[in-house]
């Protein structure tokens, strides 16, 4: 028979804290790597921020695993499962973009690159305010910013997407490095779309609830 977890004293908006304040983490060390890159110390910087998102599974996982048997949780589970697997995705896709600037082997970080991930920094820094006024989503104003602020930035990342492949035909460079850089675009791009999925089932939380 499975012995049921103690729950009362387990926080849901503490654990989603944690793992937003990991995002945070992952984005800025990302954007550390990218300013000051050096492909010899790559393979090394990667298993720093493995260490981050193995950290957000973990916490991820233990969230679950109190849910399972939790009677009342403080918000729907629905609710509670997709903005745990959003915020592990944010993480989950910041380590994807390095990861394959790893595998091609990037010499050169491109300008755009950078721009992108501080649009992904930017975001992560709004989803986190919203993320530590989430206790207080029946009236809170920062949770309302931060997500016009996230939506804003994810709307950059799209036009940035479009400029700098655009930009990489225009220069006409070789395939592979054209095929290399375009990938690479297309995940950072991508992470910040998971920072806007998180704000959507924030928003909804809200708008369930009102």
């Amino acid at each position: 028979m499975l012995k049921r977890k103690n729950t009362k004293e387990y926080s849901y908006y503490q654990a989603f804290i944690e793992v937003s304040a990991l995002a945070v983490s992952a984005a800025k060390m990302v954007t550390g790597i990218l300013t000051a890159y050096d492909l010899e110390t790559l393979e090394d910087r990667l298993k720093e921020l493995h260490e981050i998102e193995h950290a957000a599974d973990q916490k991820k996982h233990k969230m679950m695993s109190y849910l399972y048997s939790d009677f009342l949780p403080p918000l729907e589970r629905e609710d509670i499962i997709d903005l745990a697997g959003e915020l592990d995705t944010t993480i989950d896709t910041i380590e994807d973009a390095l990861i394959h600037i790893d595998i091609y082997q990037i010499k050169e970080i491109t300008p755009e690159m950078i721009k992108f991930m501080q649009l992904v920094e930017k975001s992560a820094l709004s989803l986190d305010e919203a993320i530590n006024d989430l206790k207080n989503f029946k009236k809170s104003k920062v949770i309302k910013e931060a997500i016009i602020a996230i939506n804003r930035l994810e709307k950059q990342g799209d036009a940035l997407y479009t400029d700098s492949v655009k930009k990489l035909f225009v220069e006409q460079r070789d395939a592979l490095t054209t095929m290399a850089t375009t990938n690479i675009y297309d995940r950072l791009e991508r992470a910040t779309d998971s920072f806007e999925a998180a704000a959507d089932v924030i928003e909804r939380i809200v708008l369930k609830n009102s």
